[in-house]
């Protein structure tokens, strides 16, 4: 046996008979090795008082992050108990033999394909990168929420179902299961963010994706119970923040979250096409800082916002061929995620509308590392 496997055989005799600084050794290692973010560590260390609860909690989230990461914890515990290791029978693992494809030439939902070089090249170079965890065990979601059809008719988003249909193909070619809402009302949208937030494979996921296509204002987007006397009633940008920051998400702590906006943010002029949006909202205060348990974080961080469009303007799509930000970015995407960063992939996104309609922009971004996608790992 290997990986996972032997894991499993040993998990009973660990957890009865790995002492406490052993087990903290081992979460020590884990952490350096980033094989354990910081959220995970607290989990195992906050969430348990017994020794033997934390012994199985750490092997249960080892064993579901895959083969590699079970044979360093095996190994370090060889490292660290060899008395114990030697009376269990653990022997120094052997990792399997990985295959890739040899060609980014390949496609997955349109997708290039990492190849082998470049997936090496990556890795070895980017050393400032978020993790991605092992493709066969980790538990990637995303969250697409889409107003197309609105109680006053006259709103209904022509175009839009492409959008929602082309950015589903591409999320779910690079790995992600996706949540999907459509036609929802300003509280159903928190209610439908919440309860995403509160998903326990969060935990076992190494990034998501909050994608969010509707009409808007400047820092709100609107369900489909807006009303043209009030259009600055809806969800308040500021909430998607809150919902998904470290202290409301812990499943995502120390993870990348891409949130997408395509929805107008004001209602200054500009080309004749199908506009999303209306009027202005004013801003409210940043968030601060937060003491959170073991350790002082910042309450927001690792969040990579891309809009449609700047502050006070409009945003634009074609009732044919939907929304011109969400076409660039999928085409961008399936064209780029195998060798550049997502932050590389936005600015080109943003280079292609140099002479068009609307620009797209990073706002309240916060991510620490870059983030490389690396379709097909």
């Amino acid at each position: 046996m290997a990986g996972k496997g032997e894991l499993k055989g040993f998990r009973l005799q660990l957890v009865e008979r790995c002492s406490e600084p052993l087990i903290k050794g081992l979460i020590d290692e884990l952490i350096d090795e980033k094989i354990l973010s910081d959220a995970e560590m607290e989990t195992i260390i906050q969430g348990n008082a017994l020794r033997a609860d934390k012994c199985r909690l750490l092997i249960d989230i080892v064993i579901g992050k895959g083969d590699k990461s079970c044979n360093k914890l095996l190994q370090k515990i060889r490292e660290k108990d060899p008395a114990l290791s030697e009376d269990l029978g653990i022997t120094a693992p052997v990792e399997p033999p990985t295959k890739k494809d040899q060609s980014s030439q390949q496609d997955i939902n349109g997708i290039t394909v990492c190849s082998e070089a470049e997936y090496q090249e990556i890795t070895t170079k980017e050393t400032e990168r978020y993790p991605i965890y092992e493709k066969a065990n980790r538990k990637r979601w995303a969250l697409i929420i889409c107003n197309i059809v609105f109680k006053d008719a006259t709103l209904n988003r022509k175009g839009a179902d492409i959008d929602l249909k082309e950015m589903t193909n591409l999320l779910e070619g690079l790995g992600y299961s996706v949540r999907l809402k459509i036609n929802l009302t300003a509280e159903e949208m928190q209610d439908a963010m919440t309860s995403f937030a509160a998903h326990t494979d969060h935990s076992q996921s190494d990034s998501t994706f909050l994608v969010f296509m509707s009409h808007g204002a400047k820092n709100i987007i609107h369900g489909i119970d807006v009303k043209s006397e009030d259009v600055t009633k809806g969800l308040h940008v500021d909430k998607i923040f809150d919902t998904f920051n470290n202290k409301n998400c812990r499943g995502l702590r120390d993870k990348p979250k891409m949130i997408l906006i395509q929805a107008c943010r004001g209602n200054d002029e500009s080309r004749v096409w199908v506009k999303d949006g209306a009027q202005q909202l004013e801003n409210i205060n940043q968030e601060g800082l937060e003491a959170d348990a073991l350790r002082s974080m910042h309450k927001e961080s690792d969040f990579i916002c891309f809009y449609s469009t700047t502050p006070d303007t409009f945003s634009y799509r074609d009732p044919d061929t939907g929304s011109f930000f969400i076409q660039s970015l999928i085409k961008s995407m399936k064209e780029d995620a195998h060798n550049l960063s997502i932050e590389d992939i936005f600015r080109k996104v943003r280079c292609s509308f140099q002479n068009g309609q609307q620009m797209p922009t990073l706002e309240r971004t916060t991510s620490l590392k870059k983030f490389f996608l690396l379709p097909g790992y």
